[in-house]
Order: C-alpha cells, then sequence, then structure tokens
C-alpha cells in the first residue's frame, strides 16, 4: 500500500500545476473522474482562490490542470473532504502515484 498518492511541494507560479492519474481500468479512471469532478463541485462552491481547476480523460489516463492564488490557496484546497476523498481513492485505482508537474508561465 502506497502512503503517499501526491506529493506536495512549492510552485513556480503562483501554483499552477498539472495532475497526471494512470488508472488501472476504465472503470477505475471513471470512479476518479466522479471523485475529481466532486472537488471541481467544491472548488468552484468554496475556494475563490482556485482560479482554473479542468479535468480531462483519455481512456485510463486523466490530467487535472488547476491555478491558484498562492500557496495558501493550495494548502487549503488539500484540506478539502473531497479531495481527500479523492487521494484515498488514488491510492487503490491507479496504476501509479500520481504525477504532479509544476509549471512556470511564460510571458
Amino acid at each position: 500500500m502506497r502512503t503517499s498518492v501526491l506529493r506536495s511541494g512549492p510552485c513556480l507560479r503562483a501554483g499552477t500545476e498539472s495532475i497526471f492519474i494512470d488508472a488501472v481500468s476504465i472503470d477505475a479512471a471513471n470512479q476518479l473522474a466522479k471523485l475529481i469532478l466532486a472537488v471541481k463541485k467544491n472548488v468552484e462552491e468554496a475556494e475563490p482562490d482556485c482560479f482554473t481547476y479542468r479535468l480531462s480523460q483519455f481512456e485510463t489516463k486523466l490530467m487535472v490542470f488547476e491555478e491558484y492564488k498562492d500557496q495558501k490557496a493550495i494548502e487549503f484546497h488539500r484540506e478539502s473532504e473531497a479531495y481527500k476523498a479523492f487521494r484515498a481513492a488514488a491510492a487503490t485505482l491507479t496504476a501509479k502515484p500520481p504525477h504532479i508537474a509544476y509549471y512556470q508561465e511564460l510571458e
């Protein structure tokens, strides 16, 4: 059993990150997508410092793109019950731990 499915850490620019998830099956991907959509709903209702939260899926692969005001907003996000439910499920429904990539916007 994995003890941590998502790592935390500083972001390069105000919390711009992408999470790449490989589910063990289509059913698992669909279950994870439902959980992530619950996280998205929570974000829209209760997290004003999240500017973008998008989910994409192709077969067993999911990608979440997120933009936050600052590190404090990310920490607030990670304390939500919907996020914690996603993390717990990801431990058994993913082929490997989700990969988080932090991005720096170029101007």
